[in-house]
């Protein structure tokens, strides 16, 4: 890779303006074919570009005014981190809980690795669950 900090920062700026888009397919674009995912608290392993679209499809589907804001990056070379802001309304299904229409605001943070061809390797998501199933009324705070 050229320049891993530019390519980083191309990366993640594509990702945040795809996922504001609502476009699936652009989210899943800055993935390698064979790129790997993972969220912290769940045994499954998430394995290509269309199960990065699948991901957002599902989200967007679960809160179609879905707003993510990077609040931080971190570069180390090919590999990186950022801390980010999801918002929105939950008015689709979400982890077997029925619409509620209540709003959310939820922190996360995502580890990224870039492949040598630029784009996205491995994924490794960090959400506040816990915060949001609380918003939604799932759980007591």
């Amino acid at each position: 890779m050229v320049d891993d900090r530019a390519r980083t920062l191309e990366v993640n700026d594509a990702t945040y303006a795809a996922w504001n888009a609502h476009d699936a397919d652009a989210v899943a674009a800055v993935f390698a074919e064979d790129a790997v995912t993972r969220d912290a608290g769940s045994a499954d392993v998430a394995v290509g570009r269309a199960a990065v679209r699948e991901r957002a499809e599902w989200l967007f589907a679960a809160f179609p005014d879905l707003r993510l804001e990077r609040v931080d990056l971190v570069i180390d070379g090919p590999r990186h981190a950022d801390r980010w802001v999801l918002s929105g309304t939950h008015s689709g299904d979400l982890l077997g809980l029925a619409p509620t229409g209540r709003p959310v605001r939820v922190e996360g943070a995502t580890f990224t690795v870039l492949g040598d061809d630029g784009l996205v390797a491995e994924d490794h998501h960090y959400m506040d669950l816990a915060g949001l199933l609380t918003q939604l009324g799932a759980i007591s705070s």
